[in-house]
Order: C-alpha cells, then sequence, then structure tokens
C-alpha cells in the first residue's frame, strides 16, 4: 500500500511562498536556469534530495525570476516522487493561485488530482476497516481531474488525464456497486435503486464485468421508483413484525 504522509508542512515550504515586498535576486538569470536545470537533472535520476534543493534555491534565490513559477511545479512534482502528498498538493495549490493563467497551470492542475488519487487505500475493498473506508481522497481527484480536462481540453497530457479519471471513477463505481449487492442480498431494494441511480447520474460505466452486475441487480431489483421500494419494504417489515407478534402470542 502506498504510503500516505498526514504532517504538517515543513515550514520552509510555506516560508518560499510568502509574499515580499522586495526582490530576492541573487545573481543573473543565467544562473537561475543553470540551477533550475541541474534540479530537473537530478529529478530525472531519482536524486530527489539535490533535485528538492536545486529548485528550493531557484524559488527562494530568483523569485522574481522567469524560471521560479517552473521551479515552483517540479518541486511540486518531486513531493509527488517523494509520496510526500500533502506537500505536494499544498506547493501546486500554491502555484495555482499565483500563476493561474502560467503555461505550467494544466501540469499542476494536473499533478494535483494525481496527488490526491494516490493517498486511495490500496486494499479498501480486501480490508475494508474504519479506518480503510474513507475515499473522500479520491471523489477529490475525480473533481480535479475532470477540472483539468474541462479547462484543458487541447493539453499534452489529456491522454494521461483521461485515463487516471476513469480509474479514478472505477474505484468509485466499485464502491456502489459493492454496496447495492450487499443490498441485493438482504432485498433491500430501496438502497439497490439509490446506488444505481447515483452510478448513473455522475459515472460512466464502460467495463462489461461491471455492466453486466448492474444488469444482474436490475434483475434481481427490477427498476422502479424510490418511493416505490420504500413502500414495499415498509409493508414487508410491518408484517414481519406482525407476524413475530402473533408467533409469540401463540407460544
Amino acid at each position: 500500500m502506498k504510503k500516505i504522509v498526514f504532517f504538517i508542512v515543513p515550514a520552509i515550504v510555506l516560508l518560499l511562498f510568502s509574499c515580499s515586498k522586495t526582490p530576492v535576486i541573487r545573481s543573473t538569470e543565467s544562473d537561475a536556469d543553470k540551477i533550475y536545470q541541474e534540479g530537473l537533472f537530478y529529478l530525472e535520476k531519482g536524486d530527489l534530495t539535490n533535485a528538492e534543493n536545486r529548485f528550493m534555491k531557484v524559488i527562494s534565490d530568483f523569485s522574481y525570476s522567469k524560471y521560479e513559477p517552473f521551479a515552483t511545479v517540479a518541486l511540486g512534482k518531486t513531493y509527488y516522487q517523494k509520496e510526500e502528498y500533502m506537500s505536494a498538493i499544498t506547493v501546486f495549490e500554491t502555484f495555482l493561485k499565483r500563476h493561474p493563467n502560467h503555461e505550467s497551470a494544466p501540469e499542476a492542475l494536473l499533478y494535483k488530482a494525481h496527488s490526491y488519487l494516490a493517498q486511495k487505500p490500496s486494499d479498501f475493498f480486501l480490508l475494508p476497516n474504519p479506518a480503510e473506508r474513507d475515499i473522500s481522497v479520491v471523489e477529490t481527484a475525480v473533481v480535479l481531474y475532470r477540472e483539468y480536462l474541462d479547462k484543458y481540453p487541447e493539453d499534452k497530457s489529456r491522454t494521461e488525464g483521461e485515463k487516471k479519471l476513469e480509474e479514478a471513477e472505477g474505484i468509485l463505481i466499485e464502491k456502489d456497486l459493492r454496496i447495492a449487492e450487499f443490498y441485493a442480498k438482504r432485498k433491500k431494494c430501496a438502497g439497490v435503486f439509490l446506488r444505481l441511480q447515483h452510478i448513473e447520474g455522475n459515472f460512466k460505466v464502460t467495463t462489461d464485468k461491471n455492466l453486466k452486475r448492474i444488469e444482474e441487480l436490475n434483475q434481481k431489483c427490477p427498476p422502479k421508483s424510490k418511493e416505490e421500494y420504500f413502500k414495499i419494504e415498509n409493508n414487508e417489515e410491518k408484517k414481519e413484525t406482525s407476524e413475530e407478534a402473533e408467533k409469540k402470542n401463540n407460544e
């Protein structure tokens, strides 16, 4: 299971993004470029500590350089590679607030979504203990992937975004189907109805396996209105209660 990091983002990260009234530029633009390129080299090689140090130096020492926004996104990607997802999210959120129209904004939004999805509990459906039941991070990822695809339809990474959105939606569809099947076994068709309605209204089911499961659920609980199902179940519960009372009287 991937590591989920729930810690306070290091103060240095927040300090780097604090607003300063005076520019902090200690050297030339070419030096900023050199340090940024070194960071990219280390990031590609997987030397994440050196990559982080280089990007932080660009952000702190060349805060008004044209390389600062690129270094900020690269720093977020470095945290993502380190599986420090909350730090990555903080960096991407800060970048998007400060540079909403920057050319790297699509990448920042996409990786923000990646950072949420990466925190999904991998063994949720195998070991659904209380600590593993919260998949709100996946719901947030779906919202962000949809935002990315809507805002940047021509982005070069669109195909990647579509695949990750399908993965995230698949997790939520699986959750709904499992709950619907749980209700179906107990003949609680109102619950089945609500879960299938939620799937239909929010997702596009693409796999043959899930389409078959939905068909089987519809066979067990033929489509009716929610009110009809609740009425049927209430009548059945009253009937069961009446039968139990009569049985006790007879005893």
